[in-house]
């Protein structure tokens, strides 16, 4: 790995990017580290999910610790998952592959020629990988879906959908079928009709039976329980990534320093990450304007049908068995909800047309009131997952929205995600064809059909496919990434998920993910000749030197949130770059500014100019000494020492520099903590060591004048 670095390649997320880019970078030689935010689920946990909602929503601010998460946002509902294996926990299981018109779209951009035919090999790779066959169950559900698509239209392309599932014997565990017996055992698909919930049973293929299985066994490690808050260039190369327990503030976490860095953490992810860095943080400054542009939702929309007969029993099979697209446009598929439905009821509401978000949502409510034993049937009534038929509805058609950073309307100190339609292209909440076919299903079913309220009554869109965000572009001005999936202005930077992915495709996207991931792994070189054409100690990143956030102090921003944010995001320097004589710069507000020099003066250090380190004899640690300005020189006041251990601020490695119990007050009780920015230049803390004094600082830089 190379003096300095705890990795070759440190992966943020578990998903499909994730579990490809670690599987096949362990492959090639790398030592690889997976860091999920999520935790290890296992069969156990999802069985309780199943009738716990405490167990099944992933929301640890609210301490629910399970999987599922839910995000409602102004514009789009997305869901998704954190564990390990990501999306795959609570994936349908679904391989379609988008079809010619989808790859024609000329947002693709650079890279390929022909995108279909270039990903075409990687499609037949995920496949395999994936364990794709034909599902071979149909049942009454489906002969539903069937019998739709022959009054809407679409009946000559209906059919059985290609699933990730192994189905072997019912219920009966078997050695590995898929990998020549280096995977785990499986399970005979049970048909329970819960994979959106999770399967318990070894049936369903998801990431953690087979990707990261197999990586774990080239020697990838996997971090659960380890969220990434920041990620910061280091000047020689490479980069730290600073990080946390989701939910457990007292826990610490070690930073990691890896050469590359691979972003796999889904679209909200992955956004939420680089926005933070470049523009709240500052840490990733040459990130791509684009950044956060050309999301798109799949322009989809969910519908339920609820048969009438409480004894009704539609669960037997796997969660998504069937589709067919009514026109060239639009594919339909049917969705069983085992497991999901103590979280779907409360969204349930009656099916209303209309175009216009706001009188659609005026007519959802008059409908709840002029019927409201009928809805609240619908909520509380019996059997409710039994009776269940839940419609996906998704066209290939542009929409698109946008995510930046921006003010909490809870908690307005905080910035947070925040979605933006785009004036003509909004993503739409309102699909006919979605309505037509829920009302001819329920006919033909005997059910009653049913809008989900998200999207009737609070105008959304809502999708398990959010796309883009970081798209593929020649330069920065026109994407966040090229071609090879490398961020421009940050080397060894690769985003590998769904934001890479610039279109709709009308088709769910998992396979499409997975193959784009596939490509991006396959253009990476071997480590072994990665360092025979760069030198050893270049690894994965090639010796590139990383861009610094700031060159001088005039550049760190002024606020003191904003310091003490940069701050903690920062790497521990080495001792080193405190060695020589550093010029101290006042930094934050002007008036704080304006009266630092005089309270110095006030304290004991009149004249401050800054600071002198050398190596303390025998080797350990610095010997220091402050430096005050005198006539045309500077004197030396007050010793130091200095070494690196914890932060009293955060409990991260800092370099720190310390009076001697001898000192005068205040200052033998005054200790400076030291992050680096770049070269040169530090950013530091002071803090008063006494209690209830302890969790604060105050700002200052020292800049490198000599050595």
């Amino acid at each position: 790995m190379g003096e300095g670095f705890d990795t070759d390649v440190a992966i943020v997320g578990s998903g499909f990017g994730g579990a490809v880019s670690a599987l096949r970078l362990a492959e090639k030689g790398y030592d690889v580290l997976v860091l999920e935010q999520g935790r290890r689920v296992s069969p156990a946990d999802i069985e309780k999910a199943r009738t716990s909602l405490r167990d099944h929503l992933w929301e640890p601010d609210l301490g629910f610790h399970g999987f599922f998460w839910q995000r409602v946002f102004r514009d789009v509902g997305i869901i998704g998952a954190s564990g390990v294996g990501g999306g795959s926990i609570v994936w349908g299981a679904v391989l379609l592959e988008p079809d010619a018109t989808v790859f024609a779209d000329p947002a693709w951009g650079v890279g390929e020629e022909d995108w279909q035919q270039a990903m075409a090999p990687f499609y037949d790779e995920a496949a395999r990988m994936l364990g794709r066959v034909s599902n071979p169950y149909l049942g009454e559900m489906d002969e539903f879906l069937r019998a739709t698509a022959e009054r809407i239209g679409g009946v000559e392309n209906f059919g059985p959908v290609p699933l990730a599932i192994h189905f072997g014997q019912e219920g009966v565990t078997e050695a590995d079928p898929f990998f020549g017996g280096e995977g785990p055992e499986r399970t005979g698909c049970r048909l329970c009709g819960g994979c959106l919930s999770g399967c318990p049973y070894g049936s369903k293929n998801t990431l953690d039976l087979n990707y990261l299985h197999l990586a774990e066994r080239r020697g990838a490690r996997i971090a659960p329980e380890h969220r990434v808050d920041s990620i910061v260039p280091l000047a020689g190369g490479g980069y730290e990534l600073k990080l946390s327990h989701p939910w457990k503030s007292s826990v610490r976490r070690a930073p990691v320093r890896a050469r590359q860095v691979v972003l796999a953490a889904g679209v909200l992810g992955t956004l939420e990450l680089l926005l933070r860095c470049r523009d709240d943080l500052g840490t990733l400054p040459n990130v791509s304007p684009r950044l956060g542009e050309r999301v798109r939702t799949n322009s989809e929309a969910v519908t339920v049908v609820l048969d009438d007969d409480p004894a009704t029993d539609l669960t037997r099979g796997p969660a998504i068995s069937s589709d067919f697209h009514p026109d060239p446009r639009t594919h339909i598929t049917q969705n069983r909800y085992v497991g999901g439905g103590k979280f779907l009821r409360a969204q349930v509401g009656p099916l209303v047309d209309g175009d216009r978000p706001g009188l659609r949502a005026l007519n959802t409510v008059a409908a709840i009131l002029i019927h409201p034993l009928r809805s609240l049937s619908a909520v509380t009534g019996r059997g409710f997952e039994k009776r269940l038929t839940a419609l996906t509805v998704m066209q290939n058609v542009d929409s698109e929205l946008r995510f930046e950073l921006g003010r909490s309307p809870l908690r307005p100190w905080k910035k947070v995600l925040r979605s933006k339609s785009v004036a003509g292209r909004e993503a739409p909440s309102y699909l006919p064809v979605a309505n037509e076919a829920t009302r001819a299903f329920a006919e033909i079913s005997g059910g009653s059909s049913h809008n989900l309220l998200v999207e009737s009554a609070g105008g959304r869109s809502f999708t398990a496919h959010i796309l883009g965000g970081a798209v593929i572009g020649e330069t920065a001005e026109e994407g966040v990434i090229d071609s090879g999936h490398e961020v421009h202005g940050h080397p060894g930077l690769f985003v590998a998920d769904a934001s890479a992915i610039p279109v709709n495709l009308g088709v769910n996207p998992s396979l499409t993910i997975t193959a784009m991931a596939e490509r991006f792994a396959a253009s990476r070189p071997e480590k072994a000749d990665a360092e025979k054409a760069d030198g050893p100690q270049a690894g994965v990143a090639g010796g590139a030197r990383q861009a610094t956030i700031v060159t001088t102090a005039a550049g760190l921003p002024a606020s003191p949130t904003a310091l003490q944010r940069l701050w903690t995001a920062l790497p521990c320097p080495g001792v080193e770059d405190l060695i020589g004589d550093h010029r101290a710069v006042f930094v934050g507000p002007l008036p704080a500014r304006a009266v630092s020099p005089a309270a110095l003066g006030l304290a004991g250090l009149p004249a401050w100019f800054g600071k002198r380190f050398a190596p303390a004899p025998g080797g350990e640690g610095l010997t220091g000494v402050n430096l005050l300005r005198e006539g045309e020189g500077l004197i030396e006041y007050l010793a130091m020492e200095a070494r690196i251990e914890p932060s009293l601020l955060d409990g991260a490695p800092v370099l720190v520099s310390t009076y001697g119990a001898d000192a005068p007050l205040p200052w033998r009780h005054v200790r400076d903590e030291f992050r680096l920015v770049g070269p040169g230049l530090l950013l530091g803390m002071a803090v008063i060591d006494r209690p209830l004094l302890r969790r604060t600082g105050l700002a200052f830089a020292m800049e490198a004048v000599g050595r």
